[in-house]
């Protein structure tokens, strides 16, 4: 019944996204900045996720970050008002466009680079962070369209492959911050996460009728930075 009760909430939620997505606003307002967005672009004034996230970014003036799914670009906007330098990746073009139309729009064209591809993929081998930005996609679903990509990851394959990714990405002392949602059981994901190397504990916590964020914040072993698996 746990399991089918999952189910149930994981579709209403995406279902519920997609109605949004398709009949919201193209330009919204978040913590006082504008961001444009497309239908195929997660919104983030409407969700809880992109703002929670944002509003928990911490970062110094020295700090190089990295924002994984970028999607408006609000983390690395976020970020990148304070850090040196900011580096964001999509898979999704059109999150591309809007992030970088957004980055321009807010003056940090100099501070933030926009990137298109698959986690790290777009990255030269040896660049390193001391802060990674990770708002992942959680639902279990079929990815079918540019959207999905920011909704579903099956069978947890996309938290998989960006924790073994991530390790040559951060600098000694460096962190990893992501969200992640009670209907989409992240206790398996920080068990593969722990096995993995990482540990892993909880900066902020928010609750809702159906579900309840958490932020983590997940730092590697001593050892684990070289060690693909």
């Amino acid at each position: 019944m746990r399991g089918a009760s999952r189910k149930l909430r994981e579709y209403l939620a995406a279902h519920a996204v997609k109605l949004v997505q398709r009949h919201g606003p193209r330009s919204v307002e978040v913590m006082g900045r504008t961001y444009v967005v497309s239908p195929e672009v997660f919104n983030p004034k409407f969700f809880i996720t992109s703002k929670f996230m944002a509003e928990h970014v911490s970062v110094g003036a020295e700090d190089e970050v990295l924002d994984i799914g970028t999607g408006s670009g609000i983390q690395a906007i976020t970020a990148g008002q304070v850090a040196r330098k900011v580096v964001a990746t999509d898979i999704n073009r059109q999150a591309v466009r809007c992030a970088r139309d957004n980055v321009k729009q807010h003056g940090l064209d100099n501070t933030i680079s926009v990137l298109e591809g698959d986690l790290f993929s777009p990255l030269p081998a040896g660049l390193m962070f001391t802060v990674i930005l990770f708002t992942p996609p959680y639902l279990e679903g079929t990815l079918r369209s540019n959207l999905d990509h920011a909704l579903y990851d099956p069978h947890k394959s996309l938290a998989k492959r960006f924790f073994m990714g991530a390790k040559p990405h951060l600098k000694p002392e460096g962190y990893v911050q992501m969200i992640y949602s009670s209907i989409a059981d992240p206790a398996s994901v920080l068990r593969m996460a722990g096995q993995l190397g990482w540990d892993n504990h909880v900066l902020a916590e928010k609750k809702t009728l159906l579900e309840t964020f958490r932020i983590y914040r997940l730092t590697l072993r001593r050892g684990q930075a070289d060690s693909g698996a």
